[in-house]
């Protein structure tokens, strides 16, 4: 006669696994955000992790931080117009602002563009993009 002792041992172990895979898909789903919701569209790309909290302070802009501003591949001042890549190069700290709907892949060139190790990346607002375009349709 069996008494079942080592059948139900396994079934022990079986139950006990699938619980264990069911917990890790349960908090794999909530860390992934599935149930949400739907989710606002991004409106810009990162391009570095978020600052820590010790250097929240360094992300104010100084007087001698330079704004670069990138548009169609084009590197421009606070003025809107070309800057010389030695003037970049000098300065302590460089702001690159880029626009919201540029892709990744411009993203990252423009970066690498600018030839600064310190160097903190934004996107351009509404007022900057107005400029851009009152300043290309005077040109034409």
């Amino acid at each position: 006669m069996h008494d079942g002792s080592q059948e139900n041992a396994m079934t022990e172990i079986a139950l006990a696994m699938a619980m264990g895979f069911f917990s890790v898909m349960v908090l794999t789903m909530m860390s992934m955000g599935v149930g949400l919701g739907a989710k606002s569209s991004m409106e810009s790309a990162v391009l570095a992790p978020p600052a820590s909290s010790a250097s929240a302070a360094a992300d104010t802009v100084k007087a001698d931080d330079l704004l670069v501003i990138f548009d169609r591949g084009r590197y421009l001042g606070r003025d809107l117009k070309p800057l010389a890549p030695e003037k970049i190069a000098r300065a302590p700290r460089v702001i690159l602002a880029v626009p919201p709907a540029l892709s990744m892949a411009e993203a990252m060139k423009a970066r690498r563009g600018v030839g600064t190790a310190n160097l903190v990346v934004t996107t351009l607002d509404a007022r900057w993009r107005q400029a851009l375009k009152d300043k290309s349709n005077a040109g034409r």
